[in-house]
């Protein structure tokens, strides 16, 4: 089994130059605090 390293960044998730970014949710469905309100609002389809 191989072990990984975790890598704790700071910075603005939505100025990443990653090709991808992921919100993960639930099955509840609710998108009201924190990042997943933020990506509510900037990716309104996805909700």
């Amino acid at each position: 089994m191989r072990c990984y390293a975790v890598i704790i960044k700071t910075g603005d998730i939505f100025e990443s130059k990653a090709k991808t970014i992921v919100n993960a949710v639930n099955c509840v469905g609710v998108m009201g605090k924190g990042i997943a309100l933020e990506f509510k609002r900037r990716y309104p389809e996805m909700f």
